[in-house]
């Protein structure tokens, strides 16, 4: 459409260009405007109100790493973090041979990242537990809270003394009792993923609570698609060697537990709390929103039906606090993006999704540090939300982190489910508190 609009406007600059003598009828059009559609651009801000809630039903699957570790840090307390993860052998064969006797199982998995809150802490000493699940996973059943140690055999299979150091790779030998468990797969084992997953049920990855009131720990994230597990063994008079790969196509996912569910509050105060994870979010009460327009407007002179009102734009900006002298730790603290989401749900599954406004010009949710502000753009869903008299809570909008993936149909934005970052914004009872800002025009009746 922009390229047609284009040449229709060069085609009549050419036009007028050699028939400059042709009078102009500036009237073009009038007739097809009411008489009484006199549209007035206005700017108008309302107060946002905010609480922080905990993210019930956080989906934790299909995470772009898997991870573990545990972190303490001032106000929100320890978050500690587990993750499960199918896996699968490369190639399937008939047999493993005579008498197989195993040589060594290790798998070297690449570190990806990592999130500290003291420097000091990127090369702690961690010590690193993986168990064999013994419950299948449910594929539907993939919520931060849906693990418990009901799903594992209590002895690790990772051999004792596994102590990871944060360095770029983690190395795990296994135990040979859990090697020579996969050598015994029967033939339909060795010859089917769904049948060799039913019986080899998954891997559970942990390490112990960092515990103390001071900050400290480490959050570790393993990039899984590039790591293999190796089975290295002697059957007949030869070597043999089998390989598995972590099932990224299957079932996995992260597992946290959070000490900041204290935070949680509906009434205003002076702090809005955020924490990555399934940890505490500030949330924008849409009900008391549009309540609050509503009854502006008609106050309004003359009044004005909400519906009537037409927004060209809607902006929730949140401001935090102003950093003292060069003490940037809160905010550098803070996640890369972040931008409201709904609690979504269909038949199967509740998850958390980026308003369609992300994928708009200049949709925010960056801080701006020369303002010291988040701006998120929240268009056409305040538009629709105005529209609406049904509005419950699920309409309420979650301050997420999120990411994209580039592809070639374009950019698509998903909730960040396992980076983990915590910070505070300003609340309704601060010096600056959150707000709405909308221009709009009222289409008149």
């Amino acid at each position: 459409m922009t390229i047609r609009a284009r040449s229709i406007i060069l085609s009549a600059s050419l036009l007028f260009s050699f028939s400059s003598c042709i009078t102009v009828d500036n009237r073009m059009g009038s007739d097809f405007i009411p008489t009484n559609q006199v549209l007035y651009i206005r700017t108008q801000e309302f107060e946002a109100p905010m609480f922080t809630a905990v993210a019930d039903s956080l989906n934790m699957a299909s995470p772009s790493y898997l991870e573990f570790g545990s972190v303490n840090t001032p106000g929100f307390g320890n978050t500690t973090t587990s993750g499960v993860v199918q896996f699968a052998p490369y190639s399937y064969q008939k047999d493993y041979g005579e008498d197989p006797v195993v040589k060594n199982m290790f798998v070297n998995i690449p570190l990806s990242g990592f999130t500290i809150f003291n420097k000091s802490d990127r090369y702690i000493p961690q010590n690193v537990y993986v168990y064999k699940l013994i419950k299948d996973l449910d594929h539907l059943d993939i919520y931060h809270d849906s693990f418990s140690v009901d799903y594992i055999d209590p002895i690790p299979i990772s051999k004792p003394g596994l102590v990871y150091l944060g360095r770029d790779t983690l190395r795990i030998d296994f135990t040979e009792a859990f090697a020579y468990e996969l050598l015994g797969a029967d033939s339909t084992e060795r010859g089917s993923i769904q049948a060799f997953i039913k019986k080899y049920k998954g891997l559970y990855f942990t390490t112990e609570r960092f515990e103390g009131s001071e900050t400290g720990g480490r959050l570790n994230y393993l990039d899984i698609s590039k790591a293999d597990i190796y089975l290295n063994y002697k059957a007949g008079n030869g070597d043999s060697l089998l390989s598995y790969y972590f099932n990224i196509y299957g079932t996995y996912y992260n597992i946290s537990s959070h000490g900041s569910a204290h935070l949680a509050h509906k009434e205003p105060s002076e702090k809005l709390f955020y924490e990555g994870l399934a940890g505490v979010k500030p949330c924008l009460d849409m009900v008391a929103l549009a309540e609050q327009i509503k009854a502006w407007s008609l106050t309004q002179t003359p009044p004005v039906d909400a519906g009537r009102i037409l927004i060209s734009r809607a902006e929730l900006v949140m401001p935090v606090e102003i950093p003292l002298g060069e003490d940037y730790s809160t905010v550098d603290n803070a996640p890369g993006l972040l931008y409201p989401c709904r609690l979504m749900s269909n038949d199967s599954l509740t998850y958390y999704s980026p308003l369609k406004d992300i994928y708009y010009e200049n949709p925010g949710g960056k801080m701006n540090r020369s303002r010291w502000e988040y701006t998120f753009e929240i268009t056409s869903y305040l538009q629709k939300i105005l529209s609406r008299n049904n509005l419950t809570p699920r309409d309420n909008l979650w301050i997420m982190p999120t990411y994209s993936v580039s592809s070639s149909s374009g950019e698509t934005y998903y909730v960040d489910n396992y980076t983990y970052r915590n910070t505070l914004l300003n609340g309704n009872l601060s010096d600056r508190p959150p707000y709405v800002r909308i221009t709009y025009a009222v289409l008149l009746q």
